[in-house]
């Protein structure tokens, strides 16, 4: 009968139920940490990348038809992103603040699913808009660059994309 007390005794102490006090409960949540949300959003990144190089070339994959609509629309909404990411970032840095550190460039079609697949003529307008936004930030940063290039010979070729 002691032997079984005991062992209930034990179980019950390991099990954290013993007649001893609570252990204390931790305090209340503490603010985040800036430096392990920075650990946490470079992962992320880091996660991202892995995938890109992971589905680069895998086996099964199809290339889309570049003339495709749906195609077009999603090769827009890409560029649109990453327009506004290269924005924020130059801004983070105090670059260009006055072409990079303005609303997002975020017109009605950035968010629209895969599957829509507008007309060439939406396509067409759509490309201009974002034209429009990216020549005015290409130029700003070209310019700045240019004036940056000692060599006359050098600064005709400097942003050339042709």
């Amino acid at each position: 009968m002691k032997f079984r007390a005991m062992v209930l005794a034990l179980a019950l102490a390991a099990c954290g139920q013993g007649q001893g006090p609570a252990p204390e409960t931790p305090a209340a949540t503490e603010a985040p940490d800036p430096f392990t949300l920075n650990i946490e959003i470079g992962r992320y990144g880091v996660m991202l990348s892995h995938v890109h190089a992971l589905t680069g070339d895998r086996p099964g994959s199809v290339q889309p038809e570049v003339t495709d609509p749906r195609e077009l629309a999603r090769a827009l909404r890409e560029t649109a992103w990453e327009y506004n990411i290269e924005r924020s970032r130059l801004c983070a840095r105090g670059l260009f603040t006055d072409v990079a550190c303005g609303p997002a460039f975020e017109p009605v079609w950035i968010s629209e699913p895969a599957t829509a697949e507008p007309t060439l003529e939406e396509l067409q307008a759509r490309s201009s808009a974002l034209g429009d936004e990216v020549m005015r930030f290409w130029n700003a940063v070209c310019e700045d660059a240019r004036t940056r290039e000692p060599d006359e010979q050098a600064k005709m070729y400097v942003c050339a994309i042709e």
